[in-house]
């Protein structure tokens, strides 16, 4: 069965689809009006090319005073383009005819409006099928993907001196409040306490405060402060982070909710996240509107299915990575790696949204790693689990939906690790064991690391000596993810390696966890003291 889905998945990712050809061409009207006209895609380059000499050929009779600017074939439509084409709300009027549409973009947009309304008054009659004019929606409150008639993204306005401020800033914050939250544990670990007993999934020695989200989230909030202070990034990528954190909100409140009064379930804290992904999409434009998978890609041009299928991917990633916060720094190592990858991309296409999303979220982390790892002072909890995997979901979305040199599977290989471990966890459950897939257990990955791979002081009831097996596991994670990071690093662009890339995961993921489950560890594999360990009557080695 697993065989069968690696196949399909491999299958759906490598099959291309048919290559086609968009006419684009750009005239400036005036000096405050600029129109582009944009082509359902042909089929050879040469049928493309002679519809560019037949459109400004015709132009050119037709307006004398219009000035031609740019005019060429393109096989990749940025998003925006290919919102206009697909007929999707945006930000600029849009004359629809039969064939392709109309951009009437420029600084002037009641005169935008004018011109695209009277002509479609005149293409009423002389234009077969007609023309629609559409009024400038809003199709996000601060994020422009881009120029209507341009692939290239704009300059990331953040350089190496202000990522470094900012990434200092982020760590210093987040460090300071997890040093108040430990030190006044008298005062909230009646609420805010995790035990060693609660759960099948507890591995820590001594009863630790699990609001560690408190501090991600004060870090952020002065990281943005900071960059509002120094007007470091543009008016509108400067609101679209701020709105893209207003929108975690729900998240976050839903998962701080579950670790101060243990009374949230996981099905709301689910929708809770959900909720704050279609906020993001309504006020950031963090809709995803392709996959590179034939078929599907298809389906997401319908604004609800891509809307309702980005909110559901983003749950179940925050959800995942609820799951894999299980020891020492897992989670919040394994999520810089992911940070560190969507910013040196980001940096490339230039996207300080990104960008700068990614440095602030990796300087929290990092900031509060310094208590998590390896002595275990303060743990994420809920809150800071749904809050971190909202917060990369929404990045490796908007990443992909502002530039479309990025493979939409280059945050898939990024988070496949606790992608995968959710869906393999279900299956096993429902499938394998007859049990409810949402019942926890001790037989994640990382678990089966801690009780197979992480020998240290096994049956020692000593406090310090369970913490350093404990972090232990974290390493294991990292260094495997950090090999397939790598990997994704170097074919960001390529769909059909990212696949290969996540095939190969995936198999070596099952290897391992049926090695583990048989009690058949590769013994280059295991950590161990030199010397045997006496537990329980029996030697381990």
């Amino acid at each position: 069965m697993v065989a069968f889905l690696l196949a399909a998945l491999l299958a759906l990712g490598l099959k291309p689809g048919p290559v086609q050809f968009h006419p684009i061409l750009v005239f400036d009207v005036n000096a405050s009006v600029q129109i582009t006209f944009l082509q359902h895609g042909k089929a050879t380059q040469q049928q493309c090319d002679a519809n560019i000499d037949r459109m400004v050929s015709m132009l050119g009779q037709s307006c004398k005073h219009c000035k031609l600017i740019a005019s060429h074939c393109t096989k990749t439509l940025d998003p925006l383009q290919r919102k206009i084409l697909n007929g999707q709300p945006v930000d600029a009027p849009v004359l629809r005819v039969n064939g392709g549409a109309i951009a009437f973009s420029g600084a002037a947009a009641d005169l935008a409006l004018q011109t695209c309304i009277e002509s479609e008054r005149k293409g009423a009659n002389s234009i077969a099928g007609g023309a629609r004019c559409a009024p400038a929606a809003v199709e996000n409150l601060a994020l422009a993907l881009g120029r209507v008639n341009s692939n290239k993204p704009a300059a990331p306005a953040l350089d190496l001196k202000a990522l470094t401020v900012v990434a200092a800033l982020a760590i210093g914050i987040a460090f300071l409040v997890s040093y108040l939250i430990i030190i006044s544990e008298c005062l909230h670990g009646r609420f805010s306490g995790d035990g060693t007993d609660s759960g099948p999934q507890k591995f820590h020695a001594t009863r630790t405060p699990r609001i560690g989200g408190i501090a991600l989230a004060a870090s952020m909030a002065g990281s943005l402060a900071l960059l509002t202070a120094l007007q470091w990034l543009t008016p509108s990528a400067l609101e679209g982070v701020i709105l893209l954190a207003l929108s975690a909100i729900p998240a976050f409140a839903g998962g701080l909710g579950e670790d101060l009064t243990k009374r949230v379930g996981v099905l709301m804290r689910l929708a809770l996240t959900i909720s704050a992904a279609i906020a993001a999409s309504f006020f950031v434009g963090a809709t995803l509107d392709r996959l590179d998978v034939p078929g599907l890609d298809i389906m997401m041009q319908w604004p609800i299915f891509a809307i309702a299928f980005t909110a559901i991917a983003v749950g179940g990633v925050a959800n995942a990575i609820n799951i894999i916060d299980g020891y020492h720094g897992l989670a919040g190592g394994y999520s810089i790696l992911v940070l560190c990858a969507l910013a040196i991309v980001a940096a490339q296409v230039g996207d300080p949204v990104v960008l700068a999303g990614s440095v602030m979220m990796a300087g929290a982390l990092a900031g509060l790693l310094a208590w998590n790892y390896p002595k275990g002072k303060i743990f994420l909890g809920d809150g800071g689990a749904y809050l971190l995997g909202f917060w990369l979901a929404e990045l490796s979305v908007l990443l992909v939906t502002r530039n479309p040199a990025v493979s939409p599977w280059f945050p898939m290989v990024l988070l496949i690790y606790p992608v995968f471990e959710t869906c393999f966890s279900m299956y096993r459950r429902k499938l394998i064991r007859g049990k409810n897939p949402g019942h926890p257990d001790a037989l994640h990955l990382h678990q089966l690391i801690y009780l197979r791979l992480s020998r240290i002081s096994v049956g020692s009831r000593n406090a310090t000596e369970i913490t350093r097996r404990n972090s232990l596991v974290a390493r294991y994670i990292w260094s495997a993810t950090a090999v397939f990071i790598l990997a994704a690093l170097t074919a960001w662009r390529s769909t059909a390696a990212l696949v290969c890339i996540a095939a190969v995961f995936c198999v070596a993921y099952l290897w391992l966890y049926i090695r583990l489950v048989r009690w058949r560890a590769p013994s280059w594999m295991i950590a161990s003291e030199e010397s045997p360990v006496q537990t329980g009557g029996r030697v381990v080695k």
